[in-house]
């Protein structure tokens, strides 16, 4: 099995869009970090407004995205 690539997450997590504002959470600066450890990622987000009525759905969604990422065994959101 190959590394998950950093630019291979980074791409799934631009198809990612706010459910709200209707555009790219990477458009919208809204990815802090992304970390990647062998099979393991975690992504750490920023929230429009605190307590963001759509954080289930963002947190559904980036795991989605970036579960699909060839290699990737494990997603986590924060």
């Amino acid at each position: 099995m190959s590394a998950v690539s950093l630019d291979a997450v980074r791409a799934a997590l631009a198809t990612v869009n706010d459910p709200e504002i209707r555009k790219p959470i990477t458009e919208l600066d809204m990815v802090k970090s992304v970390d990647v450890d062998g099979a393991r990622v975690a992504v750490t987000l920023f929230l429009t407004v605190a307590g963001c009525p759509m954080k289930a759905t963002l947190t559904k969604d980036v795991t989605t995205a970036v579960s699909a990422v060839p290699g990737v065994e494990d997603v986590s959101v924060d």
